[in-house]
């Protein structure tokens, strides 16, 4: 082994000592100093946020503070977003899928627990077209009753395929169980929820929540003054209220609970605790480093299921995997074990998991510097174009001083030391858990006996 001494670090390289000689001056920055991040307001108050310098493709979309959480009618967010493209007085849908495809440009909208999103990827000189296409679909005063109609249908098939899979059924349910309201509502609109809604239900939601105080307008890839510039061009005759004067969404309270599923297949149980939201930032990155303290993750192709270094490996069974998770919000936050395998195993590996949260007080300084690295690099390499986007429409709605980069971020989760993450550790015990099992019941443990 070769040992090179540098500059306050010290790297061990496993080559023969001829293969690699070098000398460098203070830490490797995070990342490369090439991207300008920029924030402003458009003339009639929306955010415009950009990140510029990911080379000749780029990406924009509405983020619009209008999630299931805003729901006073169950699953209008979610059929919202399915209606969101539609034909404009005196044109024709076709056309708009026809000018976006003909581009070579994409065409999306999502709908997540706090916002809806319209978006589109494409070459850095169609901009001038994909602004005033999105914000014409946003604020279209046209809104048919076939519209309406031919949504459904889609709608439902969307909500069915979603909750066929386990996974995506226990998580939101464990966030039912976590949040009930707010956070709580579901993402997905049943069929009884879309038997109760009306056309009138989707503009009421969309005159009380698409305000200028609830959009963020986000560009990655486009040039600031540019965008600014024809932003305010495209806002030009279209009425933006500046607030709904509605009152504001109350703060997600957590409580925690249990509940059963009854399914076929591999057992699925997911325990939740109270954690924190983003907009806390340094708890945030505590947050992210206690779940690469745990990971529980397949990080390598031939290595286990359950990954080799964090604590959650021990825990795993023979057919039963157990990894870490974190979900988090603007005003709260959801961190907690996923357990999946074997009905007979899934008692001991819980509680092979918990036991394991309760030594994270017990780290050396060698997990800290390896979970640090993994939530670094984890904090990059999960996010694509769309959920970058989407994660600076989100800072930039939560107010506060601007939007931090995934650079700023691993910035500060470099600086969280192992009396964070204990302390992170010792406040989710403490809180009172959320439990969702899914599987055969009777062969599953109930929340008090894991």
């Amino acid at each position: 082994m070769l040992s090179t001494q540098v500059v306050n670090q010290t790297r061990r390289l496993a080559v023969p000592a001829s293969a690699v000689g070098y000398n460098r001056k203070g830490d490797q920055p995070h990342t490369a100093p090439v991207s300008v991040k920029s924030l402003g307001k458009a003339s009639n108050g929306v955010s415009v946020a950009t990140l510029d310098g990911r080379g000749p493709v780029s990406s924009l979309a509405l983020v619009i503070g209008a999630g299931s959480r805003h729901e006073e009618s169950p699953g209008v967010a979610h059929l919202l977003k399915a209606s969101l493209v539609r034909a404009r007085p005196g044109d024709n849908i076709v056309r708009t899928y026809r000018e976006f495809e003909f581009r070579g440009n994409t065409l999306y909208t999502s709908v997540s627990r706090e916002n809806i999103i319209i978006g589109s990827n494409f070459l850095r000189d169609d901009l001038v077209d994909v602004v005033p296409g999105l914000i014409n679909q946003v604020f279209n005063p046209s809104f048919q009753p076939y519209e309406f109609l031919d949504a459904l249908p889609g709608v439902s098939d969307e909500t069915a395929a979603s909750l066929a899979n386990p996974t995506t059924r226990v998580l939101d349910t464990l966030h039912h169980i976590a949040f009930r309201r707010g956070l709580g509502n579901s993402l997905f609109a049943t069929d009884r929820a879309l038997n109760n809604l009306k056309r009138s239900d989707l503009q009421a939601f969309a005159s009380a929540h698409f305000t200028a105080e609830k959009i963020a307008i986000v560009g990655s890839g486009v040039a600031h003054d540019e965008l600014e510039a024809l932003v305010n061009s495209s806002f030009d005759g279209v009425a933006v209220p500046s607030t709904s004067g509605a009152a504001p969404s109350p703060a997600s309270a957590y409580f925690g609970g249990e509940t059963r599923i009854s399914g076929s297949g591999p057992s699925h149980v997911a325990i939740g605790f109270k954690s924190e939201a983003f907009t806390n930032i340094h708890a945030h990155a505590t947050s992210l480093v206690l779940r690469a303290v745990l990971d529980g993750t397949q990080r390598l192709k031939w290595g286990s299921t359950s990954g080799a270094t964090g604590l959650l490996a021990k825990a795993a069974a023979p057919g039963t995997d157990v990894t870490a998770f974190n979900a988090s919000y603007t005003d709260a936050g959801l961190f907690g074990l996923y357990i999946k395998g074997n009905a007979a195993n899934v008692k001991s590996v819980a509680h092979r998991s918990i036991a394991a949260i309760h030594s994270v007080a017990s780290i050396n300084d060698a997990d800290l510097s390896r979970a640090k690295k993994a939530a670094i690099v984890d904090a990059e390499v999960s996010v694509n174009r769309d959920d970058l986007i989407a994660d600076i429409g989100r800072q930039v709605l939560a107010g506060g001083n601007g939007f931090m980069t995934v650079g700023e971020l691993a910035q500060e989760i470099s600086k969280v030391s192992k009396e964070d993450v204990a302390q992170a550790a010792k406040a989710l015990l403490s809180s009172k858990s959320s439990v969702v099992t899914y599987g055969d019941l009777s062969k599953l443990p109930y929340a008090d006996e894991l």
